[in-house]
């Protein structure tokens, strides 16, 4: 049964990126830190990671239309209808006069030159999401390639042409401007995009971004008065470096930005005082971070503790480490419950939710589409407050070979 799964999820994976054509994969790196700087980004192996170059479209490609009649049944039977689902996407489907939850119409507005392989997590998410749900629903990826204003307003139009109820628009904070000035009539989940980080949208736009700024807010309680940030120059950790001044100005002793892996870490570490028993913020992404982590362990510099956001939050964490080197990381986590069937669903499809916030995201967005539109019960435990998911924070340690929460396990906030 398990070799069965195993082409099943091959299977799965081939049809939805040739059917979407949403084939362009964002490098990891991108993935794990900030997934929209047109930065250079660096691989574990070689220390640099080429940009992927773009297929051209089929002029005979098709978007998606899926219409699946999903039943309660075991997962391996969710696995055949899975692999089935390619021979009905193209299914003509008469537009719906109402909502209701047997008729369900979402609509994938994604700019795949800028956002990359999310244009696949959040697609596969949505799926996974409506095959749990056991309802027929009509699904159809919209791609505007970027986030120009002509380009997001022409798929906008079509989305409304179609008939669609919904919109989920995984975008960067200039095209959720575009989108939330030019749509007051379609019900917008952007599950990029934390509310602070726009300046202010409708009651129909809603938001699924984690909120860094809170997680470093969290992981200052841990810090000591001696605190040090390494930064790679990005927007993302440059946003972060200046929460954590506004925060906490007095206690930083150092600061230093690591934009090229391939820098000689001993200048920097080696006979740093400064780094000795201080608060380390890793404002990077995983390789970078791992790196530095090691360097501490080689050079002798027993800091009182590693913190890092979300960021850091991925398995490959534990790989690139040794655990000498991870005794005192701490990373603030987000991601918590999700119903066991749908996350083995969306594990079928190639997502990661125990570790992906977008994947856990767009969940959470699907779900309170269900619940406040169609009456559904909800599934997941995070509140909406003012159009924007409210995550919960816990302070994980990166252990021996997992993530352990902290003390007791309690949320920190």
């Amino acid at each position: 049964m398990r070799i069965l799964w195993v082409f099943l999820i091959l299977g799965v994976l081939i049809q939805v990126q040739a059917k979407n054509g949403l084939t362009n994969m964002a490098p990891a790196e991108m993935i794990m830190m900030d997934i929209f700087d047109d930065e250079d980004v660096e691989s574990v192996e070689d220390f640099t990671m080429p940009q992927n170059s773009s297929k051209p479209e089929s002029k005979n490609q098709k978007t998606t239309d899926l219409f699946i009649k999903s039943t309660n049944t075991t997962l391996e039977e969710d696995a055949e209808r899975i692999e089935s689902y390619q021979e009905q996407t193209s299914i003509d489907l008469s537009p719906y006069t109402n909502i209701n939850k047997g008729n369900v119409k979402i609509a994938l507005l994604v700019p795949k030159k800028v956002i990359g392989a999310y244009a696949n997590s959040v697609s596969n998410s949505i799926i996974s999401y409506l095959l749990f749900k056991d309802t027929q629903f009509q699904f159809e990826v919209f791609d505007s390639r970027d986030e120009e204003e002509s380009s997001l307003i022409q798929k906008l139009e079509e989305i409304r042409a179609k008939g669609y109820q919904f919109v989920i628009a995984p975008l960067t904070a200039k095209g959720a401007e575009i989108v939330i000035n030019t749509t007051p009539d379609l019900l917008v989940f952007m599950p990029t995009i934390n509310k602070h980080e726009i300046g202010g949208a409708g009651g129909n736009i809603i938001f699924g971004g984690i909120d860094y700024k809170r997680q470093i807010d969290v992981l200052l309680n841990y810090a000591n008065d001696k605190v040090v940030l390494f930064n790679d120059g990005s927007r993302r950790s440059n946003e972060l470096a200046d929460h954590i001044k506004e925060q906490a100005f007095e206690r930083i002793v150092y600061a230093k930005d690591i934009k090229n892996i391939k820098t000689d870490f001993s200048g920097v570490i080696k006979r740093n005082s400064k780094l000795k028993k201080a608060s380390i913020f890793l404002n990077m992404p995983i390789v970078k971070s791992s790196l530095v982590a090691s360097q501490l362990t080689q050079h002798e510099v027993k800091p009182h503790v590693l913190l890092s956001t979300q960021v850091n939050y991925n398995p490959l964490l534990l790989k690139l480490t040794q655990f000498k080197d991870r005794e005192f990381f701490y990373i603030a986590n987000s991601i918590f419950y999700m119903d066991k069937r749908l996350k083995d669903i969306n594990l079928l499809l190639g997502n990661s939710p125990d570790y992906s916030w977008i994947d856990y995201s767009a969940s959470i967005g699907m779900d309170y589409i269900f619940a406040n539109n169609l009456g559904d019960m909800r599934v997941f435990e995070e509140d909406i407050y003012q159009n924007q998911i409210e995550y919960k924070v816990r302070i994980e340690k990166a252990g021996s070979s997992s993530f352990e929460p902290l003390g007791d396990g309690k949320f920190d906030y």
